[in-house]
């Protein structure tokens, strides 16, 4: 089984509706790759995990902070925990990013939301990720790596 199968399973034991891409973080575009530098350095691609919301979650319950993280957060911390494993054991580098209890914390937020941005499933617009399907319905999780690309998602 390629290593792009077993992240998708290592997904897909988790959730049913999710998000996957990666990213060559090492390519230039020093406005958005500078707070990370020496991250990047080690770990110069990373994988892109959104786990879609429940569509009864609103706008303002995002933007709010009302709704409770700690389900979702779990579960994407879960996942990139798997993959960071799966990554070390065939012989790779790689951190999982954390995520946050707190939703108004920028510092992983936004590396977050880097990654996807760079791996093509979405955009940033007003401090919020927005992708085309679902708008901003989608907790993000993300892991840095020096695998190459063409082995973490070959068929994307």
């Amino acid at each position: 089984m390629e290593l792009g199968d077993n992240i998708r399973t290592i997904i897909e034991e988790s959730c049913e509706d999710y998000f996957l891409g990666e990213a060559d973080l090492s390519l230039p575009d020093q406005i958005v790759t500078e707070p990370y530098t020496s991250l990047i350095a080690i770990y110069p691609r990373a994988i892109s995990i959104g786990i879609t919301l429940p569509q009864n979650i609103t706008k303002e319950r995002l933007i709010d902070g009302n709704l409770n993280y700690n389900e979702f957060n779990c579960k994407i911390n879960y996942i990139t925990s798997n993959l960071c494993e799966l990554l070390v054991y065939g012989g790779y580098k790689a951190l999982a990013v954390p995520k946050s209890g707190n939703i108004k914390d920028q510092i992983f937020r936004s590396l977050h939301y880097m990654a996807a941005s760079k791996a093509d499933l979405g955009w940033i617009e007003k401090n919020m990720f927005i992708t085309p399907e679902v708008g901003m319905g989608v907790n993000w999780g993300t892991v840095l790596t020096d695998a190459p690309l063409d082995i973490i998602c070959p068929n994307l």
